[in-house]
């Protein structure tokens, strides 16, 4: 019987894990002082750990600011891909925006990465441009790809509205949904 994945924030003891994670997933590996970072000092951070029977296997960080939330990586080691790993870690991070009043989710991905975008696409991402030569590594561009989320929907109500009124006639009622 396979043990269950556990998703969970991230601790300072998982970092040599995170950083295996991100030297066998990426061809530019965030480094393990800037995860450390990330894990125990930014506070616009939230780093989750996805932990089968005590194993690392994934894990996604991303930051939280100003409303937005930008994806910095989610990553599941080679032989747990397939498994619903990143879509276990990535519904994780959507509750946690959510939860945080994020309006927006972005995200870049690499535009030769099928699998990541079909599995961002599944969650409502779209694509909303491109960013050329984004990476160093081989100068492939990226997809930038945005989530709303928690939008905030605005109902007009304007009454007595013709036109040669002065701004003084107008009675505008706002109401936040």
């Amino acid at each position: 019987m396979d043990a269950v994945i556990e998703i969970r924030k991230a601790k300072l003891s998982d970092i040599p894990a995170i950083s295996r994670l991100e030297v066998e997933s990426s061809n530019t590996p965030w480094s393990a002082k800037a995860l450390t970072y990330d894990v125990t000092q930014n506070e616009k951070a939230y780093v989750i750990v996805a932990d089968k029977a005590g194993d690392k296997v994934g894990y996604a960080d991303a930051w939280i600011f100003a409303g937005e939330a930008q994806i910095n990586n989610i990553a599941v080691l080679d032989e747990y891909r397939g498994q619903g790993i990143g879509d276990a870690l990535l519904t994780h991070l959507l509750e946690f925006c959510k939860e945080r009043t994020c309006r927006i989710v972005t995200l870049e991905v690499r535009k030769s990465n099928e699998p990541a975008i079909s599995m961002y696409k599944k969650h409502g991402f779209e694509i909303v441009g491109t960013r050329r030569e984004y990476y160093r590594d081989n100068k492939e561009d990226a997809l930038l790809m945005n989530k709303e989320i928690n939008a905030i929907e605005v109902e007009v109500d304007v009454e007595d509205n013709h036109i040669g009124s002065s701004p003084e006639d107008y009675n505008i009622e706002i109401e936040i949904i």
